[in-house]
């Protein structure tokens, strides 16, 4: 008998239904956080919940499901109104048949000896409801017409029966309770299980704790009424089984079945989780958690703080962590990849001295305003987050937002009244021995030291922590070079008039500003906290810069209101027809969730067009495809535009070269050049002075992209909705913080701590007969099985991909290729998929690639140039497409 084993814990069954109740028992708590994987190692297949799970088993699974046996003798079914076949199932049969009538055509029933006919697609629908009903196992088709038989080569007719659903689902698992542990493990799991249920409850779904005690009080109330209706069950099967017991035994009985009831027996009067106070402290005792604690920062004034060293700790507890983070960081020559690569991280006397291991921190420091901000308790609540993250993650997993992680909250008029040495204590102090000491991290067996690598914050928050001047307006307003405003409108930092900010003049300027009694001196008012307390950090080299602020939600909103403004008076298009077409236009895939909102009538008093960063990129990236064909060719405010879009495509590439850093200079120059030229009246703003640095920045710090604050602000949405859903403001900072490290415990005591590689959950099987040739020639040499799985969607790496999405794959001439994702194949546990390619010529004026239809291939994950999925539009007559990232040349 085959062994089992469990691809989550490394638990091992006798057999599959074993596993599979394993799987309910242990696992299926936390199917949303961690997905659950399918039984087979050959299936990449992921669930989202344990019944998903268990129909996918019995369905593609199952030796004894006749659909699967068809494997052996493969069941086609021809379509007789337009001759197309593929394997039998009831979706594909009844999919297609509704193609059919969408396109008005009679169709007749597929059920045996049912003669109905039509060709309206609602009374279809009707039919199959009223005359058939939904169980229709005995139902029978008459629509196949070829078997082939894998062994002996017959041909005959055949009628496999649909499948019953509620069969399928239990098919093969009628043994799930039969694990093998005694009772008393049995009920401690189930109570634990029940404690996840209600620890999910609070930190996943945002159920109040009032809400969850009313639940439990009513649940237990409803079984404690149901009493009368189990004593007479219990005696209705006694007396059929000719047992006569008295009426004391019978109260007994049902005494013990009740209490047998792991919800009862946890939530009754004292029990451990009877209670919200209870089911907590159950929580802190029995789950991975560290709880923050809650410090003075002066009299009157709090802040709570979560330990960063035992953080660490429990992190690393999940192996899959530490595998992450040893994947492989080299790059190849002359390529800036990560932050390794950066000339910041190679000086690091720390992390880049020895082969050690060590542990780099990013942290992010913002403010938040959880409360409403057109409410009267706007800043009232407004807080000080920070948060931390493993650097050495790769970006593709620090996109996790439960990988962020919660340091500390404060208030921001705390802030402001004590400083941030004070707010900031025992955070500096937790730092400062992971320097000096290191943390025990006990799956590697050793202390580990590390510091802060880099503090990702907008502008204004970074010059606050790390002491420069915080108001834009005066005279030294960037923290990397010396020049001053009025500088910036006439000198370009690419002309070498500027001297740039060294660790050497930074503290001499520090120095000046103390002896000045706190007057700043060249923008420096003071000196970081994190420079006073780490060894290896410094100001100069530890604040990289924020595309998101500096860009695309700085410099994008305000040059697209000054050129669509300049356009609008050219008469070139009016406000009206420029909102329509951002309204009416087809977004498809992931640009339907950036679509960009209409301009508002205020934009040219305000001088932007206001927006969030993925809506201002999507509108300059889509923009040409909207109002490019009324904008006369050399139009010069529609060439500011082009260049500030070549601009956002270069600096959001996730790896530079060389040449590429020395293009993107080129390409910022030669914007500020058109700009002026256009705009002779516009000032330099500071944001445009800040991404004169980035080439220079890139080569410090590495691809910006990966170090800047989209991800983090996206934390800021737990908190958020924290506040609005308990609506508890009385002690708002414990309240959060205990509420985030709940979660953290959830996710913490998930199977694994990082979602799979691949995922995909709905897959349809396929006849390999029935696809294109090189499909089938790709598929005989990774298989020789006659049917393969094809999914519509699949997960790589946290980026779903679809079919009818476009890819970059390889270059042609110097121009780009494309391929349009037809379908994807799995085969065994390879993903594989099968492509239209499209050869592309370039078109100056959109910025756009224009596509032209090619052949069918198979591509490989590792064909394609970029994962990141992109869209392609008819425009008058033609498809285009514009990436969303500059695409070197391989």
């Amino acid at each position: 008998m085959m062994d089992w084993k469990c691809r989550l814990c490394d638990s091992f069954s006798l057999t599959r239904a074993q596993l599979l109740g394993h799987y309910g028992l242990q696992h299926s708590h936390f199917s949303k956080v961690s997905p659950l994987p399918c039984l087979y190692d050959s299936c990449i297949c992921t669930f989202v919940s344990f019944n998903a799970l268990k129909i996918h088993v019995s369905r593609f699974h199952n030796e004894k499901d006749k659909r699967h046996a068809c494997q052996e003798i493969q069941v086609v079914y021809t379509c007789p109104l337009c001759g197309f076949k593929q394997p039998f199932s009831e979706k594909n049969l009844f999919g297609h048949l509704r193609g059919h009538l969408r396109s008005h055509e009679m169709v007749t029933c597929p059920y045996k000896n049912c003669r109905y006919t039509t060709n309206v697609y609602s009374s279809f629908n009707s039919h199959k409801t009223r005359a058939h009903g939904v169980d229709v196992s005995s139902a029978c088709l008459d629509l196949f017409e070829d078997v082939v038989a894998e062994d002996d080569g017959c041909s005959a007719a055949a009628e496999p029966p649909f499948e019953d659903p509620t069969q399928s689902e239990n098919a093969d698992i009628l043994d799930i309770v039969d694990i093998q542990c005694d009772t008393s493990q049995l009920k401690a799991q189930l109570q634990r299980n029940l404690a996840s249920l209600f620890l999910k409850m609070q930190a996943i779904l945002h159920v109040s704790d009032i809400a969850a005690q009313e639940i439990v009080e009513h649940l237990c109330q409803l079984f404690s009424l149901s009493r009368p209706l189990l004593r007479e069950a219990v005696n209705d099967v006694l007396q059929r089984h000719c047992y006569t017991v008295s009426e004391a035994a019978l109260d007994e009985i049902v005494s013990v079945v009740i209490d047998s009831n792991v919800f009862v027996s946890a939530t009754a009067k004292g029990a451990e989780l009877s209670s919200n106070k209870r089911r907590k402290t159950f929580i802190e005792r029995n789950y991975p958690m560290v709880m923050p604690f809650q410090y003075v920062v002066a009299p009157g004034r709090t802040a709570v703080y979560v330990p960063i060293l035992p953080m660490i700790q429990l992190l690393f507890k999940h192996t899959d962590v530490l595998d992450r983070i040893k994947e492989s960081h080299s790059s190849q020559s002359g390529q800036y990849t990560n932050h390794r690569d950066g000339l910041y991280f190679q000086e690091n006397e720390l992390l880049s001295a020895s082969e050690e291991f060590k542990l780099p921190l990013l942290i992010y420091i913002d403010e938040i305003e959880v409360a409403n901000p057109l409410g009267t308790s706007r800043k009232i609540h407004k807080l000080c987050s920070v948060y931390w993250v493993l650097a050495d993650l790769p970006s593709k997993y620090r996109s996790a937002l439960h990988v962020i992680q919660l340091a500390l909250l404060c208030k921001v008029p705390d802030v402001q009244k004590c400083g941030y040495e004070s707010v900031l204590g025992p955070l500096m102090q937790d730092l400062r021995t992971l320097e000096q000491d290191g943390v025990f991290i006990e799956s590697l067996g050793q202390s580990v030291k590390g510091t802060v690598l880099f503090v990702a914050a907008d502008n204004l928050a970074a010059h606050g922590l790390a002491g420069f001047v915080q108001s834009f307006r005066s005279e030294y307003v960037c923290r990397f070079c010396l020049a001053t405003l009025d500088q910036f409108q006439s000198h370009e930092v690419a002309e070498g008039e500027f001297s740039l900010r060294t660790k050497v003049t930074h503290d001499l300027h520090v120095q000046n500003v103390s002896s000045r009694n706190g007057e700043s001196n060249c923008g420096v008012k003071g000196d970081c906290v994190l420079k006073q307390k780490l060894q290896y950090f410094h100001p100069i080299t530890g604040f990289p810069p924020d595309i998101l602020h500096d860009l695309l939600e700085g410099i994008v909103p305000v040059e697209l209101a000054l050129c669509i403004q300049k356009m609008i008076r050219l008469k070139h298009f009016t406000l009206d027809y420029l909102n329509s077409k951002i309204e009416s236009f087809p977004y498809q895939h992931t640009d339907k969730v950036d679509r960009p909102k209409p301009i508002s009538k205020t934009y040219t008093t305000k001088m932007t067009i206001g927006g969030n960063g993925h809506e201002n990129a999507a509108l300059l990236r889509l923009l040409p495809f909207m109002v490019g064909s009324v904008v006369p060719e050399g139009d010069s405010a529609w060439a500011v535009l082009m260049e500030l879009k070549d601009i956002v495509e270069l600096v959001l590439s996730p790896t530079f070269t060389e040449e590429m850093i020395q293009y993107l200079q080129s390409k910022i120059r030669d914007h500020r050049q058109i700009l002026l030229e256009v705009f002779p009246d516009f000032k330099i703003r500071p944001k445009h002075h800040y991404v004169e640095h980035y080439p220079e920045l890139i080569r410090c710090f590495g691809p910006l992209v990966h170090l800047w604050t989209m991800r983090f602000e996206g934390k800021h949405r737990f908190f958020k909705r924290v506040v609005h859903d308990t609506q508890n403001f009385k002690n708002v900072l414990k309240t959060l913080a205990s509420r985030h490290q709940h979660m953290m415990a959830y996710h913490l005591s998930a199977p694994a701590f990082f979602k799979p590689h691949l995922q995909a959950s709905t897959v349809t099987s396929v006849l390999v007969s029935t696809l294109p040739e090189v499909a089938i020639q790709y598929i005989k040499q990774k298989t020789d099985s006659n049917t393969i799985y094809c999914a519509s969607q699949i997960t790589i790496d946290g980026t779903n991909i679809s079919t009818g999405e476009y890819f970059p794959a390889g270059f042609e001439a110097g121009l780009p290729q494309f391929c349009k994702t037809e379908s994807i194949v799995l085969v065994n546990d390879h993903v594989a998929f099968l492509c239209r390619e499209h050869k592309s010529h370039y078109i100056e004026h959109l910025r756009a690639f224009n596509l032209c239809l090619g052949d069918i291939s198979v591509k490989k994950i590792t064909d394609l140039s970029d994962t990141s999925p992109l869209s392609a539009y008819c425009i008058e007559g033609k498809l285009l497409l514009t990436p969303k990232r500059f695409l070197p040349l391989q």
